[in-house]
């Protein structure tokens, strides 16, 4: 943050802390962090770890400064490496500026779905992953990242945020959900209820996620 002085008589002070407060102000916008859309598939695809879990606890990070530590119940391991199959902790920078994770519940027992990558060998998250309710989910959703997702990573959701947009590659599916401007594109319609899958011929698609092919998960993907 900049200091900037104006001493200008008996209200130069009071001047000066309206101009540091103005500066602070176009400092934390600045440095706000800026998070963009990604369809669940991608999220699930680009993330190293994937995991149903609830938390249960958190705490300044004692092995980092400036560091949170979330302490986890993991209920499922939907994908991580085999080092990572028992996942007690997360962690996040404290700070907002930085991207900190800000956890909005206090109900111990409500079940999160957590998207988060590997750092220092330990899981890390931050407020632009994908960590949601797993009670918000919709059915096709909680298919794609149970049963869907993981068989078709060869096949990649490219965004479309203005026309004319178009696939570079026969394994692409156009995301077009961003042309509606949304507030939460996760609620949108090709975000909950379509995956991009291979045929078999190097060609993916938008397949739908209440087909009568992903019917039998329906018990695992309560």
């Amino acid at each position: 943050m900049a200091l900037l002085l104006l001493q200008i008589g008996p209200a130069g002070t009071m001047f000066s802390l309206v101009v540091l407060m103005i500066l602070g102000c176009l400092s934390q916008e600045a440095w706000s962090c800026t998070c963009g859309p990604r369809h669940p598939q991608s999220v699930f695809c680009d993330s190293p770890v994937v995991f149903r879990g609830k938390f249960i606890g958190q705490k300044d990070c004692a092995e980092r400064e400036h560091w949170t530590e979330f302490e986890v119940k993991a209920t499922k391991i939907i994908k991580a490496p085999k080092e990572f199959d028992d996942i007690q902790f997360v962690y996040s920078p404290k700070m907002e500026s930085l991207c900190g994770y800000q956890h909005p519940s206090s109900n111990k027992s409500e079940e999160f779905l957590v998207a988060g990558s590997i750092v220092d060998e330990k899981v890390y998250i931050n407020s632009c992953s994908f960590v949601v309710p797993w009670a918000t989910l919709t059915l096709g959703q909680k298919r794609g990242f149970l049963q869907v997702y993981a068989k078709h990573c060869d096949c990649q959701v490219k965004q479309c945020f203005s026309v004319p947009c178009a696939v570079d590659s026969p394994l692409q599916c156009l995301w077009t959900d961003p042309l509606m401007r949304r507030k939460s594109l996760y609620a949108s319609h090709q975000a909950t209820t379509w995956a991009c899958v291979n045929k078999g011929d190097n060609m993916c698609i938008w397949n739908s996620l209440k087909s009568r092919t992903y019917a039998n998960s329906n018990a695992t993907a309560q």
